[in-house]
């Protein structure tokens, strides 16, 4: 009986936990600077399942989207959905997670097919993109500074 229990009680807790490191971690206005850019990837709460995200750049005095994103939690499963401008919706899938890292996946996009996120102790946050290219395995890394919350 206590196996039981304790089977049913495990992936509850799990998931519940990953609701939680989600809506903790995700929120406010990350900063990073590229290529004497300005370019922000900023989220905030929706609401318990969902949480809305811009990733822009400022053009001067301009704030340039270049892309809308969500969190958003599909029955028990969390997907990662980013609307680049001028592009079609491509829905990630999260495949991974601790307490600190996130793993979204969508194997059948051209690039990327995976999204890393880290948050670190210190603020910041290490992101990366990564996928197949012609065979040959691309990888692209990028680091953030909290700058609002």
């Amino acid at each position: 009986m206590k196996t039981i229990l304790l089977l049913i009680i495990i992936p509850f807790l799990s998931l519940n936990a990953q609701d939680e490191f989600i809506k903790k971690l995700f929120p406010g206005k990350w900063k990073m600077d590229f290529d004497k850019a300005e370019v922000y990837e900023e989220w905030a709460l929706e609401n318990e399942t969902e949480l809305i995200g811009t990733s822009f750049y400022i053009d001067g005095e301009k704030k340039i989207i270049s892309e809308t994103l969500y969190l958003k939690k599909f029955a028990d499963q969390w997907g990662y959905v980013a609307l680049p401008k001028n592009q079609e919706i491509t829905l990630f899938k999260l495949v991974e997670y601790s307490s600190n890292k996130f793993v979204f996946e969508n194997k059948e996009h051209d690039f990327p097919q995976k999204l890393i996120y880290e948050f670190q102790p210190d603020g910041k946050l290490n992101a990366s993109i990564e996928g197949n290219i012609n065979g040959e395995l691309n990888r692209k890394e990028f680091s953030f500074t909290l700058t609002e919350e």
